[in-house]
């Protein structure tokens, strides 16, 4: 049972590619990135994390771009497509009860005028259909692509330590 929901934990993560974020606990690097570059990054992330909580995968990913040359790197497991991610975090959503994510730090930087990289480090704990809880830390990138006006996710990685 264990591993089932060890497994469920890394796949529900995928949803949080991104993330996932808590933005009063987050704490951007100074001068990393101008501040309103910094500010509308977080809270996308925020609106991801949101959407991840109330285990909405269609909702996570509607912020995420068709991407079909590695939209998801997650523990060593690399999606290709938005879709191949997309399906693989609805089956881990489903074996879910809950999920929360906490971050420890974020850091955002602008690597050109529209293409931004979030980089974070926490921990999530996830609540299975049977109301077996796992936590676990995890770290995670997210590169972020600004298109008409919205900051997208073009691709994300995560890996998670061991749950304990």
């Amino acid at each position: 049972m264990k591993s089932k929901v060890i497994t469920t934990l890394a796949v529900a993560s995928i949803s949080i590619i991104i993330v996932l974020t808590a933005v009063a606990q987050g704490q951007p690097r100074k001068n990393s990135a101008p501040p309103e570059v910094q500010k509308a990054v977080l809270a996308r992330l925020a609106e991801i994390q949101s959407a991840a909580e109330n285990l909405d995968p269609d909702k996570v990913f509607s912020f995420v771009l068709d991407n079909d040359a590695g939209a998801l790197a997650q523990n060593g497991r690399l999606f290709l497509t938005r879709q191949e991610a997309l399906e693989s975090t609805k089956r881990g959503f489903q074996r879910l009860q809950k999920i929360e994510y906490r971050f420890d730090q974020q850091h955002v930087t602008l690597l050109s005028p529209t293409i931004a990289l979030a980089t974070g480090e926490g921990s999530s704990t996830a609540t299975a259909e049977d109301g077996g809880t796992m936590s676990t830390r995890f770290a995670q990138s997210v590169v972020f692509v600004l298109t008409n006006g919205e900051w997208k996710v073009f691709h994300a990685h995560r890996s998670s330590l061991a749950a304990k």
